[in-house]
């Protein structure tokens, strides 16, 4: 197991919906046998995972149901609504700092108490709190998220010196509390998740729980025999309430029947309670698991000795070499260059030149590093619809340096590429540096490739086939067979094309694993896996909206998220 990002917004608030929605059940169910304290504390739980993009992997496998909902919102585009979610925090945000606001000029008006007949001066100092007096508000309330203060209404002269100390201990438990602060917590969670009603509801329901633990800490302080006297303070400071109140805490707000049935119903927390909330805990840490997605790193075939170089045969001949005709960026240490070429197809391809190592890769930039009307720079031309050749070689200040690498992100969802020419120099290509090229057909594979990492084709719906070099064919561990990339001479199926129109697949036997993403998008609609199987690794499957049957060995293990996206299919064991 390890620790990481999340990024997907959408993923988190339906997460975390289901652990909201327990917790109203239970709140439901059992809220009067629960003490409240342990929902506020268990609220702090969704909390957390709504503010921290934290997940934590996990090697096993979920129930198909949570498999099905897991990968349904990771293929969500959630680029596509970026704006649309924007706008609604935007809105949200506003509304709450208004209202902040607002009250904030209301209460700031406040003056400082002044010493009341028959009751000590020493009653407003002992807490260590700051006491005001504004004669805006009707119930008592503790104003501030680090400078706090609490402002008691204009009648407060009437109170006896008794209910003046409930109201004061009451306020003094919110301070300690720091439940302003959680509030505004809260309240940002709300902004964020503003399109999940279960974040609204949990808003509700954080601020009743948040009001009832602190009764309960009050009769902890008081005593259970003040519980009656402390109830009738609360009836006398509940009429007329003001309006809902965004970031601080009152003393008779917040559903003032629910708080006074459970003052007079309150007992001492029992032993069940404590092992309650702990089962609740455990439980709750399932909305940070989500299932292992490990980027692929294929290991060396055991037949290879030697790392990624140029092959001896391109050393020996003369390489076609292009001239750099823009220098981007050159660092001051000189190990490395990123320049601009011209292709045979006179199509700009920046290329990331490595003097130490003495070679070069294609290389390319996010996307949203794009800048219309100027030279494009990460990769080459999203919207150039031709023939790509990549280099040979790169002459740079009198030197030849071979191409070897096809870089990240180097062609980029350049959606109507048809055809790119890989020269035999390459022998590694990098994750994400075909994706979405959703024109290109087909692909000769370069004869000396050694690594390939996770499935760099993902989004080229349209490759039917890979193509193996003519003559010897490829001669490392990577082969073509019917036109379905594999690696570890023919053991590992590495890349099967989404845009192969075949519905079904026999894998012949010998083939042991079936990489990540390795049929991402497919459009097989049943596929038989021989007994030689032995994992199907995560994504394998993703998004193979039309695949029906997987045949499996009963031995074979599919990793947690093989299936992810993939609605229809199930898999038939056979021994």
């Amino acid at each position: 197991m390890k620790i990481i990002l999340e990024y997907n917004l959408l993923y988190i608030s339906i997460i975390s919906t289901v652990l909201i929605f327990l917790l109203v059940a239970a709140r439901f169910l059992l809220g009067r046998r629960i003490h409240r304290m342990f929902f506020s504390m268990a609220w702090m739980i969704v909390l957390v995972r709504l503010l921290l993009p934290l997940c934590v992997t996990i090697p096993a496998g979920w129930p198909e149901v949570l498999e099905r909902v897991w990968g349904w919102v990771r293929v969500i585009p959630m680029r596509r609504y970026l704006l649309i979610w924007a706008a609604g925090a935007v809105v949200t945000i506003t509304f709450f700092v208004v209202r902040y606001v607002m009250w904030g000029r209301i209460l700031r008006e406040a003056l400082p108490i002044q010493k009341v007949p028959d009751i000590d001066e020493e009653m407003f100092t002992f807490m260590g709190i700051r006491v005001y007096v504004s004669d805006r508000i009707v119930s008592p309330v503790t104003y501030g998220i680090f400078q706090q203060k609490v402002l008691l209404p204009k009648y407060y002269m009437e109170l006896t010196r008794e209910q003046l100390k409930f109201i004061l201990i009451h306020e003094k438990v919110h301070i300690d509390g720091h439940d302003n602060l959680n509030k505004f917590l809260v309240i940002l969670a709300v902004c964020l998740h503003w399109f999940n009603p279960f974040a609204w509801l949990m808003y509700v329901c954080y601020n009743r729980d948040l009001e009832l633990a602190c009764d309960e800490k009050v009769i902890r302080q008081v005593g259970e025999d003040s519980r009656k006297d402390y109830a009738g303070v609360l009836i006398s400071l509940a009429q007329g309430c003001p309006a809902v109140r965004p970031v601080y805490s009152g003393f008779a707000q917040n559903a003032v029947k629910e708080r006074i049935i459970m003052i007079m119903s309150y007992r001492r927390a029992r032993s069940w309670n404590y092992i309650l909330c702990g089962v609740l805990a455990l439980f709750s840490m399932v909305v940070f698991a989500v299932p292992v997605k490990t980027e692929e790193k294929v290991e060396p075939a055991k037949h290879s000795k030697q790392p990624i170089s140029v092959p001896e045969e391109a050393e020996e001949k003369t390489l076609e070499a292009v001239e750099v005709t823009k220098v981007i960026e050159e660092d001051a240490i000189g190990t490395k260059a990123d320049v601009v070429v011209k292709t045979k197809e006179n199509v700009p391809l920046r290329i990331k030149i490595l003097f130490r190592k003495e070679l070069a890769v294609t290389n390319g930039s996010f996307i949203s590093f794009q800048v219309k009307g100027k030279e494009w720079e990460a990769g080459i031309d999203d919207e150039y619809d031709g023939t790509v050749t990549i280099p040979e070689a790169v002459r740079y200040k009198g030197k030849i340096y071979p191409v070897t690498g096809i870089g990240n992100y180097t062609f980029y969802q350049c959606r109507k590429l048809r055809k790119v020419l890989i020269p035999d120099t390459v022998v590694e290509i990098k994750e994400k540096a075909f994706q979405s090229c959703e024109s290109l057909k087909t692909l000769r594979m370069p004869e000396n490739l050694e690594l390939v990492e996770a499935n760099p084709f993902v989004g080229c719906r349209s490759l039917e086939s890979f193509q193996a070099p003519e003559g010897a064919g490829m001669k490392g561990q990577y082969q073509v067979k019917e036109g379905v990339l594999y690696t570890d001479y023919g053991r590992f199926l590495k890349v099967f094309p989404q845009g192969k129109k075949k519905k079904k697949f026999v894998i012949q036997e010998g083939v042991s694993q079936i990489a990540v993403c390795g049929f991402y998008g497919a459009q097989v609609e049943e596929v038989h896996l021989p007994e030689s199987m032995l994992r199907v690794k995560s994504c394998a499957f993703q998004n193979c909206r039309n695949l029906r049957v997987i045949r499996a060995h009963q031995d074979t293990v599919f990793s947690g998220d093989s299936l992810a996206g993939a609605w229809r299919a199930r898999i038939q064991r056979y021994e």
